[in-house]
């Protein structure tokens, strides 16, 4: 459902959509949960907040095919 945070359960009037694994997982999160949430990386044990993990993928072009 659009602009419903996937951590609090409620509706926002924006909230942004962290899209993982290749496009099969979808995280959308409003800031407050942005900014304390964490995911981990199963592969290197990684602990980063929701909101930094955005951040860097903002950055990062996406590969093409």
């Amino acid at each position: 459902m659009a602009n419903e945070c996937c951590f609090c359960g409620e509706r926002h009037g924006k909230t942004d959509a962290l899209v993982l694994n290749g496009g099969n997982l979808w995280i959308e999160f409003c800031k407050d949960c942005g900014q304390k949430e964490t995911l981990t990386n199963p592969e290197t044990g990684e602990v980063i907040k929701v909101q930094a993990l955005f951040d860097r993928c903002k950055t990062v072009q996406p590969q093409e095919s």
